[in-house]
Parts: C-alpha cells; sequence; structure tokens
C-alpha cells in the first residue's frame, strides 16, 4: 500500500501546470512529429495511471482525495528519509541519463548539443515531487 501511495502521490504531482500537459503541449508545438507521438503516448500513460489510481489507490480511502494525499505524503517521506542510506549500501541509484541521451540524439542529426540543456539534471534529493522541500534525509 505505501508503494502505492508514493506512486500514486508523484503522478498527482505531474499533473501540475508545468507537468505532463505542459510537457505535451511543448511536443506538440515543437514541429517535431516524433516529439509529439512521444508525449502523445506519455501523455496517454498519465491518464492510465490516474485513472487506475483513482479507482484502486483512492477508493481505499473511501474516496476522499485528501486523506489519500495525506498518506501519500507520508509515504513519500518515510521513502526520502531512508533514501540516501539505500543508495550508500548500493541498493539503488540515481544516474542522470539525460545528458547521453540528448548527446545522442545530436550526433544521430549532425547537431551541437546545447550547454544549458546537457546541463539539466534533476533528482528528489532535496525536493519531492510536488516541489515541496525536503528538509533533512538520513
Amino acid at each position: 500500500m505505501e508503494r502505492q501511495a508514493v506512486l500514486w502521490f508523484i503522478e498527482q504531482g505531474l499533473m501540475t501546470k508545468t507537468g505532463k500537459r505542459y510537457e505535451w503541449e511543448v511536443g506538440a508545438e515543437s514541429g517535431d512529429p516524433l516529439a509529439r507521438l512521444f508525449q502523445d503516448y506519455d501523455w496517454a500513460d498519465e491518464v492510465l495511471h490516474a485513472r487506475i489510481g483513482r479507482d484502486w489507490y483512492v477508493s481505499q480511502f473511501n474516496d476522499d482525495t485528501a486523506k489519500a494525499a495525506d498518506y501519500g505524503s507520508a509515504c513519500w517521506n518515510k521513502v526520502m528519509t531512508g533514501w540516501e542510506q539505500w543508495r550508500a549500501d548500493g541498493l539503488t541509484r540515481h544516474r542522470n541519463w539525460w545528458p547521453g541521451l540528448y548527446a545522442e540524439h545530436c550526433r544521430l542529426l549532425g547537431l551541437t548539443p546545447d550547454t544549458a540543456v546537457m546541463s539539466f539534471s534533476t533528482n528528489y534529493g532535496t525536493t519531492r515531487a510536488d516541489l515541496q522541500r525536503i528538509a533533512a534525509s538520513g
């Protein structure tokens, strides 16, 4: 149940104005048919996740979204408390795959990578998926 709570909570955080809808709009407006297709699939995937979350997870709280969100928030905090130790113990890792993917894309298209785009690196070490700051992690 805790894993489902964290997943649902993260998915909710992706539905902000700068989240998945924004990504879809950028992909659609880019003029790149492949970018639009990727975002179409990603958006459809998020719609499916939201439906599953509503039908299964939120229903466990008598359809009380606020209670489901509170539990998800508490579970997210619990995960983040142990994350650094799990990484130190080799049980998880966080690798920024973006620069390699972007560099390969540019190479295939004969483009020079943009240094600002190459420097993108975000993880949830200090900020949760809902953009709340994390006070401390263990």
